[in-house]
């Protein structure tokens, strides 16, 4: 038996362990959700930029209007353009549009008809007016002089020639985009370039900003009358935004971990908070799993003390042979089911791993498209934009009788359709998910669709893949989907790479050798800093973000396909090389897994 010291020893230990366990649930639960606020964060970002973006290019569209010249060069009467300007603003939704002289005084606008028209008024004060008169586009954040509604105002000059002659804004009323955040259930805040809250998820963090601000920031807020009377007190008593960004931790009420991103474009700052209070369930549930765990092994250790008196006893009686055969049979009976059962948990296991492993690569494909997202946007914007442009001019064209011109500009629009059609279609190919199918792949569709799937991406760093393929088609033993991710994987590696370098570059090349092909992708960037064996570990990364699994199962697919996938420093161009090595296949013969 136990004795009383034994027992405090055990117990001590098993109460120090619980607190390590606790411990470390903690600091887990804490970089669980400071991931979970930066994905939230991400794409709480990616919903307001691409709201905005809608509405970005509408004011140096209606700038192009000659009737809007000719009112501000006194030759049309500027109360002929309130329906023109109505109509479009409820065509476009949004809050209003207005036209201003040089001089910031509005003289047609949309909500001519409402009593808080802005007709008559002068904006010359407000940065957005003094931006397109420089000749820029201009945009802007504030609370409505008449209305006292949030909007973020777009302007652009409009010129006859050289000559700026005044400036249309259009307004856009941040409602709309509260109204497709409202479903969600975080916490954020939207702050400006001077640190104080426009939106939020809570309506006592409205117009405060995060840290005390100075008299010169207040003299500009007043003189641009960006908040009026509403501005409140400091959210916080730290001297300094770069400070408070600093920490890790925001002790409000209940107390937030929290992350923030930059929105330059917009000259704003978002943050999102998650609750600390979301740890407690992550602590229980791992004290609650170690608790079963020792109980577990408690339960082993009875048991095995047990059989260890069982077989004293039947050693110190011999006379009872038979008695002894009997348990030693049972004992290996026991075992045999124990053995059974061990190979089935192990198959169980095997399974799991395999359906584990499909998961991880379907995750992998769908981080690498949330990567890309940007260049999709922008891959689907500019098509829309010059559709909406192709179609005003169209109905100006069938008003003046031009069908023949009109033709043409349906025709443009059927091919950006077209077009739009073929993109969508790429993407749902890459990201849809299946059961891997190995046979003889035709390697140079594949990688022609690997390149159009990051062709806006390209674009977007001004360089295009310079690739050497060979003129006669090849086959190889591989999954095409699956070989066309690790392209695709490959080749956004290569292009993150080489955005700092002067000019970037990228190469993928094929060659033949023997009965093998090698695929080759070389950037001119930094090159490795790591051994290869550490790039292809699981979750290891050199990003700020991303799971750390791209090359990972980039190279256990590439094992699969009978091949190799390796890495190293080009010793000429000193950036990173990454080499596939495939077996050869012929069209006619077909594998199976």
């Amino acid at each position: 038996m136990m004795n009383n010291g034994s027992r405090g020893l055990l117990i001590g230990l098993w109460v120090t362990l619980m607190v390590v366990v606790a411990f470390t649930a903690r600091q887990w639960g804490l970089e669980s959700l400071r991931q979970q606020a930066r994905i939230d964060n991400e794409r709480l970002a990616g919903r307001l930029l691409i709201e905005l973006d809608k509405y970005r290019r509408l004011p140096a569209l209606i700038a192009t209007r000659t009737e809007l010249q000719q009112a501000l060069l006194q030759q049309f009467p500027p109360y002929r353009l309130h329906p023109l300007l109505e109509q479009y603003n409820e065509i476009l939704g949004t809050d209003a549009i207005y036209l201003m002289t040089d001089k910031g005084e509005v003289i047609s606008a949309s909500n001519w008809r409402q009593s808080d028209s802005f007709v008559g008024d002068n904006y010359h004060f407000r940065p957005y007016f003094r931006q397109a008169m420089q000749g820029k586009p201009g945009s802007y954040f504030a609370l409505g002089q008449r209305s006292g509604r949030r909007g973020y105002y777009f302007s652009y000059p409009v010129q006859d020639g050289d000559r700026r002659l005044g400036v249309v804004v259009v307004k856009v009323a941040l409602s709309l985009i509260d109204e497709r955040w409202t479903s969600n259930s975080l916490d954020y805040l939207l702050t400006d370039e001077y640190g104080v809250v426009f939106f939020a998820s809570r309506g006592e963090w409205l117009y405060r900003p995060l840290v005390a601000l100075d008299e010169p920031t207040r003299q500009i807020l007043a003189e641009e009358r960006k908040y009026g009377d509403k501005l409140g007190p400091p959210l916080s008593d730290l001297p300094s935004l770069g400070l408070l960004r600093s920490q890790d931790e925001w002790h409000w009420g209940q107390g937030y971990l929290f992350t923030g991103t930059a929105m330059p474009s917009a000259g704003w700052y978002l943050y999102t908070l998650e609750p600390l209070h979301d740890l407690r369930p992550i602590i229980a549930k791992a004290l609650a799993s170690f608790a079963l765990f020792s109980l577990l092994v408690l339960m082993v250790w009875l048991y095995w003390r047990q059989v260890m008196l069982g077989r004293a006893r039947l050693a110190r009686l011999n006379n009872r042979l038979e008695h002894k055969v009997s348990q030693r049979t049972r004992a290996l009976s026991t075992s045999n089911q124990e053995l059974i059962a061990t190979i089935d948990k192990y198959r169980q296991t095997q399974r799991e791993l395999i359906d584990t492993q499909e998961q991880l690569v379907q995750t992998a494909k769908l981080a690498l498209l949330g990567e890309m997202s940007a260049s999709i946007n922008h891959e689907l914007n500019q098509p829309l934009a010059a559709m909406r442009a192709y179609g005003e001019n169209a109905l100006q064209l069938l008003d003046r009788g031009r069908i023949d011109s009109c033709r043409d500009n349906l025709v443009q629009i059927n091919g950006l359709n077209h077009h739009m059609s073929e993109l969508v279609a790429r993407f749902k190919v890459f990201a849809r998910k299946g059961e891997q199918t190995l046979q003889a792949v035709a390697l140079q569709p594949v990688i022609h669709a690997s390149l159009a799937l990051l062709h806006s991406q390209m674009l977007k760093q001004g360089l295009l893949v310079e690739t050497r393929l060979p003129t006669d088609p090849l086959y190889v033993h591989a999954d095409a989907v699956q070989l066309e991710q690790v392209l695709v994987n490959l080749l956004h590696n290569a292009l993150q790479a080489c955005a700092g370098m002067t000019p970037p570059r990228v190469w993928l090349e094929v060659e033949r050798e023997g009965d093998r092909v090698t695929i080759a992708v070389i950037d001119n960037g930094p090159g490795l800093a790591v051994e290869a064996r550490q790039l292809f570990a699981p979750f290891y990364t050199t990003k700020s973000k991303g799971l750390g699994l791209g090359l990972t199962i980039s190279q256990r697919i590439i094992t699969a396909f009978g091949g190799q996938l390796t890495a190293s420093n080009d010793p000429e161009l000193g950036g990173a090389r990454f080499t596939i090595s495939l077996p050869e296949a012929r069209p006619d013969l077909r594998h199976s897994p």
